[in-house]
């Protein structure tokens, strides 16, 4: 089971998905957003390890957009999976 936490600030993610298929899907949009994030050039902080993600979003325009964006990735990811489940009480603030 992986459990994935969106909030305004981070994204964090620990568990693993019942098959390679979904652990490469969450692992590929959490790496494109710490790539992203990266390439903004500003003091960023993540760490993705196996079976673990924690993701700092900084207070910039961009990185909102770049959280928001893997957010709609990993909820469609876990839309159709019973092994990957965003955790409802740490939901993103509804004024992004």
């Amino acid at each position: 089971m992986v459990e994935i936490t969106i909030m305004k600030e981070r994204i964090s993610a620990w568990g693993h998905a019942e098959d390679s298929a979904g652990c490469a899907a969450i692992s590929a949009v959490l790496y494109a957003l710490a790539g992203g994030l990266v390439n903004l050039d500003c003091c960023t902080c993540w760490e993705i390890r196996s079976g673990y993600a924690d993701i700092v979003i900084p207070d910039l325009p961009e990185a909102r957009s770049m959280r928001m964006m893997a957010e709609v990735g990993l909820r469609q990811i876990a839309c159709g999976r019973n092994d990957i489940r965003i955790l409802p009480e740490t939901t993103a603030d509804k004024d992004s």
